[in-house]
């Protein structure tokens, strides 16, 4: 198994359900483990698109409902968002195992 992996990309979404909350342009989602705890981080760093509603990113955060979604071939890769931090042109966000 990987101790890191690194995974980028030029398009995704923040989204709330099929509303998108925010869009992005460029992303990189960083796997880090922790062999002492067992345990391993997934970790979001995006610059943000032309879309970005803090009002839909803060609802759907209180209800654990935003997801990390991003077009893939064959499908698309899809996160749970536990946290997440918009700035004025970046996004940081710990995410969940990946559901897709």
């Amino acid at each position: 198994m990987f101790k890191s992996i690194t995974l980028r990309g030029k398009s995704a979404t923040l989204a709330w359900g099929y509303r998108t909350a925010v869009a992005l342009t460029t992303w990189t989602i960083s796997r880090t483990v922790d062999e002492a705890k067992g345990t391993h981080t997934w970790t979001l760093a995006a610059r943000l698109g032309p879309q970005c509603d803090r009002f839909q990113v803060r609802q759907a955060q209180a209800r654990r409902e935003l997801l990390f979604t991003s077009p893939r071939r064959g499908g698309f890769w899809v996160w749970p968002v536990h946290t997440v931090t918009v700035g004025e042109t970046r996004v940081i966000a710990t995410l969940g195992p990946p559901e897709q």
